[in-house]
């Protein structure tokens, strides 16, 4: 697997894990099993930031000069932030076509 393709599948599988984890939330929630829905967008964001670290760490390919690498970086949290702000508005959507207005 080259790593623009891993790159890309971990990229792609933490722009799921927002709604994926506030719909699971939302299930346990309903059901009474686990109260956490006033910790849910902290925790959140603290267990995808980690994430979006270790993608970069992991999947990034490293280079010899420093401004280069600031530029992998730079790109990087940029893409991570549009991603991040389409997986809250899909999480959104998400909720509101399950749970309605």
């Amino acid at each position: 697997m080259t790593a623009g393709l891993r790159l890309a599948l971990n990229v792609f599988a933490w722009f799921l894990a927002m709604p994926v984890l506030f719909v699971s939330a939302a299930a346990l929630e309903s059901h009474r099993i686990l109260s956490i829905s006033n910790h849910m967008a902290p925790m959140t964001a603290v267990v995808l930031s980690l994430w979006a670290g270790v993608i970069y760490w992991r999947c990034v390919p490293g280079t010899p000069g420093m401004w280069r690498r600031a530029g992998y970086l730079a790109a990087f949290l940029g893409v991570m932030f549009l991603l991040g702000w389409a997986a809250m508005w899909l999480t959104f959507v998400v909720m509101l076509a399950i749970y309605g207005a």
